[in-house]
């Protein structure tokens, strides 16, 4: 058995990883024109491109994407999250509503999709090609997804046969993803069975240590898990596959694993 404290610990105990500051703020990719004498969007630059993909994150997870929540996505201080997000609005990449909500543009929707779409493919070339695990795969295309060009991106995507997700579960952007209805762990009872099929954003993004100890345990999409009499507290037990041996999930892990029920 995986202890709880250790292998695999609350989220809420682990900080999440600080990402590149608004200081490198280099820029990349084209300026994105539009017709009909309407000024062109501003030129996008790597701290865009940080907050756009977090942004469309958050979203995912049907979190209401406010500038403390992104502030903590990306390790920085609030004054730093209040400045990113003023270029982005008068660039025309996001809108603030008055809740403080943001919301992406049309404009921004686009370009977030590209980012993901490119970082998600680059997950799955480092996994299923290069036989990293998907902790690592998640770091390394952070660091190389923006270098590759759009055509070595379009021979990967072939290479690949098309993939319509991620090693995580996560749809590939203008693709639908293979699965059914999700339901999370944590809503299951003893002696359910269900085919891991996402691990949530949250996870990826914030918990390394525990999307290690999750592959470490066999936890990973395809894989049947079997809910295990005897959780401790609001926790529940589970069997992985084959294993011999259960593991214990904390609660705050149970919520943020999606399988498909047989």
């Amino acid at each position: 058995m995986i202890p709880e404290a250790d292998a695999v610990p609350a989220l809420h105990a682990l900080r999440p990883p600080a990402l590149e500051r608004a200081a490198g703020d280099a820029p990349r990719g084209r300026t994105h024109g539009r017709s009909h004498g309407v000024s062109p969007l501003p030129l996008r630059t790597v701290a865009i491109d940080r907050y756009l993909e977090t942004i469309f994150c958050i979203a995912a997870e049907d979190e209401p994407v406010r500038p403390s929540r992104i502030a903590q996505w990306l390790g920085v201080k609030a004054p730093t999250v209040s400045i990113g997000l003023r270029r982005l609005r008068a660039g025309g990449w996001i809108q603030t509503e008055l809740d403080r909500r943001v919301t992406l543009t049309a404009a921004g929707r686009d370009a977030a999709e590209t980012i993901v779409r490119r970082h998600r493919l680059a997950e799955c070339w480092l996994t299923d090609g290069l036989g990293l695990d998907w902790a690592s795969a998640h770091l390394e295309a952070t660091r190389l997804s923006a270098s590759l060009s759009d055509t070595v991106l379009a021979r990967l995507d072939i290479s690949l046969g098309e993939p319509r997700t991620c090693p995580h579960g996560h749809a590939i952007p203008g693709r639908t993803a293979p699965y059914g209805e999700l339901v999370a762990l944590a809503e299951l009872g003893p002696g359910a069975v269900g085919a891991v099929r996402r691990i949530s954003e949250i996870i990826e993004h914030e918990s390394f240590e525990l999307l290690r100890a999750l592959a470490a345990a066999g936890v990973r999409t395809g894989v049947e898990v079997t809910i295990e009499p005897g959780g401790s507290g609001d926790g529940i037990t589970l069997a992985v596959g084959g294993r011999e041996h259960a593991i214990a999930l904390a609660p705050e892990t149970a919520r943020m694993i999606w399988v498909e029920v047989a």
